[in-house]
């Protein structure tokens, strides 16, 4: 039988490997919740069983004193397995926490570990929010597996001991040669297959629709949370909405793209609720009715006790609500293989695999390209673009073409050219964010891609227009880590023009930043912010400085002290600076000029400005004639 397109052995195999996966993230747990499900199926049965050997122990011959002992040795039986039921509960509950975030964390990883070309694509981030999402909304995944299994284990458990106990019944009957009871038991055992099956019919029709509604009102839930969550949060899109009138616009869409698309959804799941619960209740009711005149009429006989009355009505009502239960987890497990599909779509993605050490070269040369010193007096980082062709993912144009460059230890080079000339995408190879299509790109004289990647990034400073800082304090920010140098820390902060920030605070480079997960949190400007991400790059203390827009967010006065202080910031480095501003060309040593993918020109300020035809004099005088 297909479903969603897949048999039912092909969703199996997609179960089985999310046990598997379970095995891996939590080994052991899935034993745990074995163990549960066993005694959530069997206690139930067991205070039955107790009951209906006391009720015949009390109508054939009594024995006070064994009924009283068979009484205390029931209930302490009970209390044991109840307490170890306990027990498995909060080793439950605790191994879904840990799953959740053993989850979170495993998705966090995944994405640190994939290539940034492939992480930058769209398809990638929609896979990820997907499988994201759908935990978050609403279980779905590893998570909503992990209690399916649990409802599997208990419902199979429940279903094969009343059986067991039908069965049992069933040859008892026969043993004693009751025929007509037999008869009448084997009739109850068919009915209850009946109704069993009609049960997991009706239950997989309803949980079909359940689930197809499930997955549309996440959709129309998404369009709530992109208004709730983007403009109701939001000042700047709430000073738009009342300048433009927008406030009915928002409301309109929330109402007519969510609420009332999931008030339909609910009124859907309520009717096929009624529908098919109801034919399923029919049939219990009968399978009921028909369990009590069947052991009745045993009971008469005497092929039955007293006791055996409940235990037998028990057994049945318990196997066929199973069976319906079961029904409905197939269908749940099935459906839910769709989110467990794009997990494992999202986890099999390639991940980067870097070598495991700069080949062929000494630890004095390592030294050497890290821009310290060896021994030798060198220091300082030769960097050389032969010949580099690049062009984006699904792109026929190339964003760089034949780019031949080079970059000279301790020189402060600087990159200019219109929007998509190529410079931030000549910033992204050299960061190792994308391989070239053709060429290569040398550190002294070896191929960036030939040494190891952690190794290779820890010779690389880089200040991106957009940058990130985190709810840490000021301290962690600046050094990228919880353990850090505070002498070092406090030089970074002073060389950015930052250390009178630092003496407001009461908690100095211990103080927290935002107020996300501390009330003693402080907020920063987008300046403050722009200088962190800087004294981050110096704190690094790295050989190369690539330093993209620095000072976008800076006002005139806090970018002239970052000019002021450059030299100082990126004395013996090598670096690339990448700016829209034509100023900043006056502090650095060498200019290159980009335009359409390609470096047009290179040379100082003075004899790129005499060529009065060039590029670079096009975009001076650009620039200078709002100056002057």
């Amino acid at each position: 039988m297909r479903k969603n397109g897949r048999t039912l052995r092909q969703d199996m195999g997609i179960v089985r490997r999310g046990i598997r996966e379970f095995g891996r993230i939590l080994p052991g747990q899935m034993g745990h919740v074995m163990v549960r499900s066993i005694l959530i199926a069997g206690i139930p049965f067991l205070e039955t069983a107790v009951t209906a050997v006391l009720l015949n122990g009390l109508t054939v011959s009594p024995d006070r004193g064994r009924l009283f002992l068979y009484a205390i040795l029931g209930a302490g039986l009970i209390l044991a397995l109840s307490l170890w039921r306990n027990y498995e509960d909060c080793r439950i509950d605790a191994g879904y926490r840990r799953l959740f975030a053993s989850h979170e964390i495993g998705l966090t990883g995944k994405a640190y570990a994939l290539p940034y070309e492939l992480l930058e694509r769209d398809s990638t981030r929609r896979l990820r929010d997907e499988v994201s999402g759908a935990i978050g909304l609403s279980g779905a995944g590893m998570a909503s597996l992990y209690w399916d299994m649990d409802v599997v284990w208990t419902n199979l458990f429940t279903a094969g001991m009343g059986a067991v106990i039908l069965v049992a019944s069933l040859a008892g009957m026969l043993s004693a040669d009751r025929a007509g009871g037999s008869l009448g038991l084997a009739g109850l055992a068919a009915l209850a297959g009946f109704s069993s099956f009609v049960a997991c019919r009706m239950t997989g029709k309803r949980f079909d629709v359940t689930f197809e509604l499930f997955l549309k009102g996440a959709r129309y839930a998404r369009y709530g949370d992109y208004y709730h969550m983007n403009y109701l949060p939001d000042e700047d899109a709430a000073m738009d909405a009342r300048i433009y009138s927008q406030e009915r616009m928002i409301l309109d869409q929330c109402q007519t793209k969510c609420y009332e698309r999931l008030a339909e959804g609910k009124e859907r799941e309520y009717n096929a609720a009624s529908r098919y619960d109801g034919v399923k209740l029919g049939c219990s009711i009968v399978c009921g009715c028909a369990v009590y005149l069947a052991v009745g009429r045993g009971a008469m006989e005497g092929a039955v006790g007293c006791g055996s009355v409940i235990l037998l009505y028990s057994a049945v009502t318990r196997l066929i609500e199973a069976a319906a239960r079961m029904a409905e987890i197939l269908t749940d497990l099935r459906n839910n293989n769709e989110h467990l599909l794009r997990y494992f779509r999202y986890m099999d993605l390639p991940e980067a695999r870097e070598s495991g050490g700069v080949r062929g070269m000494s630890e004095g040369q390592k030294s050497f390209v890290a821009g310290k010193p060896d021994g030798g007096g060198g220091s300082g980082c030769d960097i050389v673009f032969q010949n580099v062709s690049f062009r984006y993912p699904d792109s026929d144009a190339y964003a760089l073409k034949d780019v031949n460059l080079r970059l000279c230890a301790g020189e402060k080079t600087v990159i200019v050219g219109e929007n998509g000339s190529g410079k931030t995408t000549l910033v992204k190879l050299l960061c190792r964010l994308y391989r070239p299509a053709s060429g290569s790109i040398l550190l002294n004289g070896r191929d960036i891609w030939d040494y190891d990647y952690g190794e290779y990034m820890g010779y690389l400073a880089a200040v991106f227009q957009d940058f990130s800082l985190f709810a840490f304090s000021l301290a962690e920010n600046v050094a990228g880590s919880r353990e850090y140098e505070g002498e070092r820390v406090l030089a970074a902060l002073e060389k950015v023009g930052l250390s009178g920030l630092v003496a407001g605070y009461p908690k100095g480079i211990s103080q927290p930043l935002f107020h996300d997960f501390d009330e003693e949190g402080v907020d920063i400007s987008g300046g403050e912010a722009q200088k962190l991400a800087i004294a981050r790059a110096v704190y690094k203390d790295a050989g190369i400085m690539v330093l993209d827009e620095p000072t976008a967010a800076l006002d005139p006065y806090a970018e002239h002290e970052i000019y002021e202080n450059f030299g100082k910031l990126a004395e013996g480095k090598t670096v690339l600076f990448v700016s829209h501003r034509m100023s900043s060309c006056r502090m650095c040593d060498r200019i290159v000029v980009m335009e359409a993918g390609e470096a047009v020109q290179t040379g100082t300020h003075e004899e790129l400005l005499a060529d009065g035809d060039g590029k670079y004099s096009q975009l001076w005088n650009a620039q200078a004639k709002y100056y002057t």
